[in-house]
């Protein structure tokens, strides 16, 4: 006849198995939170936040591989043309592009600024670009610097993320169409091979000149600082990892002028609801987009030499004490820089409307708060596997 009886120990060790998995939970939560926003961390977020999450009067166009609005968390954050009525067959605001309701696709010379399908692999660019700048956090996935902005999609790249001497035109006629439509920033997350073009640097001083904030990056060739980041008009984004020191892949230069976190960094993609991971000065370069959309939701009056004082004067210095050529003026501190805009421009006067909140309910805060609910459903789940294997046990013996 078969012993029924289980040991004590065997007990004791399934219940310190049980206790166990709900005393890791809270290092379950913190691994998971820590590892998807280090990056937001090591910048400020979410402290930034109690002065501002960004305003929907802020528009900052991605000139790119497209982005996906269909996902959930940037469905609330794309730019409408309010000049146009959809779909009607007509240039209602008279600006030579028919139907352009959500901006531009330059590649295709089309009013659908999304990234082609089927997805190759070029196309989560944009989109993963656009969750760093204002992902919203509705789905509980992700959350952005800068959440309540408005995105313009404007899409320049080929299917597999090149482009070509001949598509120079192209940029030049996206940047145009940025500025004439409002946008107050324009992220180029992208780089040349050459020089571009003389009309592509005039451009660029167009839009400098018209007040629009051009951030871009230094680029991925470990070397030099590549077009457009190199033009004095363009604040030019370095890659930091998650130990705040220089990417190997990041460039440096005398153009180089301040960096981010751009080392294994996660964002979404649009296809789906997943957070995928990414490298590149083309991740980099989002968030001081997205600092710079803060800054401006805070006092829009604020020009393009004073917001680069703002952000050059609130780094985080690296590297060679000063300006150097691998860290520029230092780590981006979006809280920082926005303190200094609220104690050193007067915004009293300002009637943009800019969403703040405290750190107790951001929207960080509120996927901390989503992490805990998932960890605990870890541990009851663990719970009921161990529970079964006692059950599987007793009637084994």
């Amino acid at each position: 006849m078969k012993d029924r009886s289980i040991s004590v120990n065997f007990f004791t060790s399934i219940w310190i198995l049980i206790l166990a998995s709900f005393l890791i939970q809270p290092i379950f939560v913190y691994t998971l939170s820590t590892s998807y926003y280090w990056n937001l961390q090591e910048v400020g977020i979410p402290d930034a936040w109690m002065y501002s999450q960004g305003s929907s009067e802020i528009t900052v166009a991605i000139i790119d591989s497209g982005v996906d609005f269909t996902h959930p968390d940037l469905q609330n954050s794309r730019w409408e043309n309010p000049g146009e009525i959809p779909n009607n067959g007509w240039d209602d605001d008279k600006n030579g592009y028919i139907d352009d309701y959500v901006g531009w696709d330059f590649q295709d010379n089309d009013n659908n600024p999304s990234p082609p399908l089927p997805p190759v692999i070029g196309s989560k660019h944009g989109t993963f670009i656009a969750g760093l700048i204002a992902a919203d956090d509705d789905d509980d996935i992700f959350v952005g610097v800068a959440p309540s902005v408005k995105i313009m999609s404007l899409r320049f790249f080929r299917p597999d993320l090149s482009f070509f001497v001949s598509d120079w035109p192209k940029l030049v006629g996206a940047i145009n169409y940025a500025v004439e439509q409002g946008a107050l920033i324009i992220n180029l997350s992208l780089q040349a091979n050459g020089i571009p073009p003389n009309e592509v640097y005039e451009a660029i001083q167009n839009a400098y000149r018209a007040g629009v904030i051009i951030v871009g990056v230094t680029g991925n060739n470990k070397d030099y600082v590549t077009y457009p980041g190199n033009y004095s008009e363009v604040i030019a984004v370095s890659a930091t990892t998650s130990s705040q020191v220089i990417a190997d892949f990041s460039a440096p230069g005398s153009q180089n002028e301040i960096c981010a976190p751009g080392d294994d960094v996660y964002s979404i993609t649009g296809y789906n609801s997943s957070v995928v991971l990414g490298s590149g000065t083309s991740y980099a370069t989002p968030l001081v987009s997205g600092s710079v959309a803060l800054i401006l939701s805070l006092n829009p009056l604020l020009t393009t030499e004073e917001i680069r004082m703002i952000l050059h004067e609130s780094c985080v210095d690296l590297g060679e004490e000063g300006k150097d050529l691998v860290y520029g003026y230092g780590l981006l501190n979006i809280t920082s820089a926005l303190e200094r805009v609220v104690t050193d421009f007067n915004t009293s006067s300002v009637t943009v409307s800019s969403t703040s909140s405290s750190t107790n309910s951001s929207p960080f805060n509120k996927m901390e708060s989503d992490l805990v609910v998932l960890g605990i459903a870890y541990a009851l789940l663990l719970s009921i596997v161990i529970l079964l294997v006692i059950k599987k046990e007793i009637i084994k013996s």
